[in-house]
């Protein structure tokens, strides 16, 4: 089998266990894994997004946005307002309580999950997010940007912390 395909079928094997290990070690403390990227997305967002922003961030649909959002808000997560120059606009930011929720479960969660990287050398982890960096600006030319810096992912890849 050329090389080309054993990489394919290496990543189309690896993408749905990395996903599963992911919800499996992150410590939600209650949270959906949707509700943790939304708070995550709210977190790391240049200004107070309005809800098509996090449909767009999250690419998910309004529907889904809105059901977590009433969820979180149920919960003392986040908070809605009016945008102040548009009423039909209305801004989802966290609440305190939210804020200091994403920064535990995000910290957590970075920490368990990154431990099935001890397998590799420091060596092979640089290498690791140096050619995941190249696939990423790839799929960027090809209209699927990787998702954008702070959607749960921490740096963009190949960015330190």
């Amino acid at each position: 089998m050329p090389l080309r395909e054993r990489v394919f079928y290496a990543f189309a094997r690896f993408g749905p266990a990395w996903v599963r290990y992911l919800h499996a070690s992150v410590g939600l403390g209650g949270l959906s894994p949707a509700g943790v990227r939304l708070l995550s997305a709210l977190r790391h967002h240049p200004r107070p997004p309005i809800m098509r922003d996090l449909v767009q961030d999250l690419g998910t649909t309004a529907r889904a946005v809105t059901g977590l959002v009433d969820t979180l808000e149920h919960d003392g997560l986040v908070r809605r307002t009016r945008h102040p120059r548009d009423r039909r606009a209305i801004l989802i930011t966290l609440t305190s309580k939210g804020e200091q929720v994403v920064d535990r479960v995000g910290q957590e969660h970075v920490e368990r999950a990154s431990a099935l990287f001890d397998v590799l050398s420091e060596r092979d982890q640089a290498d690791l997010v140096r050619i995941l960096g190249v696939l990423g600006d790839e799929l960027a030319t090809r209209g699927q940007a990787v998702q954008p810096r702070g959607l749960g992912c921490g740096p963009g890849v190949g960015e330190s912390s």
